[in-house]
């Protein structure tokens, strides 16, 4: 069997979505300083929601590749032996440095190994973390994910069942968002202390199935990956109504649930009715944009490109970068604070990121630290994949 078609826009998405995750983590730093004035906040909060879509753009790109490559059959302990290697290995070494230059006592004998191991299992070694820990159980568990989605695919023989399915699917996930941001909520003493509740109530943000529906969507793309694209041509304009209509809205619950007249970016979570509906609208105008800049001749395309397939040891990395830069800022006292400030803080952060995990991942044993971010296949070289991505 000949290799299928490298699908060059993912990069570019990618590159996008880690983008979007340090500048929401810059925001994250910045709107917490002293004297903010509620115009910068305001600010803040609608940037921040416009980058939302970047935790839902990495689940959309996994199951993407994942039913694109592996939909008919996977053997599940190479499957398996390759993820440990690429994303877990890199995530322990990484967790062991945060960990490593924290101040907090971890404890001594006992109580330090248990410690250690519930940081690992949790992703609470820094902030960041919990994401990769959300993400692997895609591929630990994708076996069972193959055998739903393919029965599901077996329903689908029409459009009509298409839209019906899909209907199911998202009802089915506009509930469970519900349950997440309203009922959980409203009802905290109902829940046992158990690991099974600490699992789907406690660390629901890092429970994978809480993200379903953009793992599945990324599933239909794969299957009808010509459709897919096509349909996002032709139906951009309906996308962006959508988009600005339900961005609006969002804006306008981080007005109405921030409390004592601060923004408070808890409100913009991503578990949330009316986020999912805005996510999917996001995703599909990203990967539209990733299609039309795909077409484009230019180095910075190449550029977006290298920083997609550096993207997840960069985004390992990002934070430990963003604290020590923020030190050496305020310790001189520029660009710590401020709209401006923050954006010239995202670009070294962004940039220092992605050059850091190029340069390791050069080195004979890059991919255990940043992982495997250079594919070896026979393929055409980077830019005239993103030329003809389209």
């Amino acid at each position: 069997m000949g290799r299928k078609e490298r699908i060059a826009e993912l990069d570019l998405i990618r590159a996008f979505a880690f983008l979007a995750v340090v500048y929401q983590h810059v925001i994250g730093v910045f709107i917490r300083e002293k004297g903010l004035s509620e115009q910068a906040a305001i600010v803040y909060g609608m940037l921040f929601h416009l980058l939302k879509f970047a935790v839902p753009a990495f689940i959309f790109i996994t199951g993407l590749v994942l039913f694109y490559n592996y939909y008919e059959k996977v053997n599940y302990f190479s499957f398996m032996r390759k993820r440990v290697t690429e994303i877990l290995v890199p995530y322990g070494i990484w967790s062991a440095i945060y960990l490593a230059v924290q101040t907090k006592p971890l404890g001594e004998g006992s109580a330090f190994l248990w410690t250690i191991a519930k940081k690992l299992v949790t992703g609470t070694a820094s902030y960041h973390l919990w994401f990769v820990v959300m993400i692997f159980q895609f591929y630990l568990l994708y076996p069972l994910w193959q055998k739903l989605f393919q029965f599901l695919h077996r329903l689908v023989t029409g459009r009509i069942r298409f839209l019906a399915v899909g209907a199911v699917a998202g009802g089915v996930y506009a509930g469970l968002m519900w349950f997440s941001a309203r009922y959980i909520p409203a009802h905290p003493g109902e829940f046992a202390e158990g690991w099974l509740e600490a699992y789907f109530i406690k660390y629901r943000d890092r429970n994978s199935f809480y993200y379903f529906f953009y793992f599945l969507l990324g599933g239909v793309a794969a299957v009808a990956l010509s459709a897919f694209r096509d349909s996002l041509r032709k139906r951009w304009p309906l996308i962006a109504a959508a988009f600005c209509l339900l961005y609006a809205w969002i804006g306008y619950e981080l007005f109405r649930d921030s409390n004592s007249g601060t923004i408070n970016l808890n409100v913009a979570t991503s578990l949330k009715p009316s986020m999912f509906l805005y996510t999917v609208a996001s995703l599909l105008g990203v990967y539209g944009l990733a299609l039309w800049l795909g077409k484009k001749k230019a180095a910075w395309t190449h550029w977006l490109g290298l920083v997609g397939k550096y993207s997840y040891g960069a985004y390992l990395m990002h934070a430990l970068i963003l604290t020590y830069l923020m030190k050496g800022l305020r310790a001189i006292g520029l660009f710590h604070t401020g709209i401006i400030g923050s954006l010239v803080v995202f670009a070294i952060c962004a940039a220092g990121s992605f050059l850091l995990s190029y340069g390791l991942g050069k080195l004979p044993f890059g991919a255990l630290l940043v992982g495997a971010a250079e594919k070896k296949r026979a393929s055409e070289p980077v830019q005239k994949q993103l030329q003809n991505a389209g």
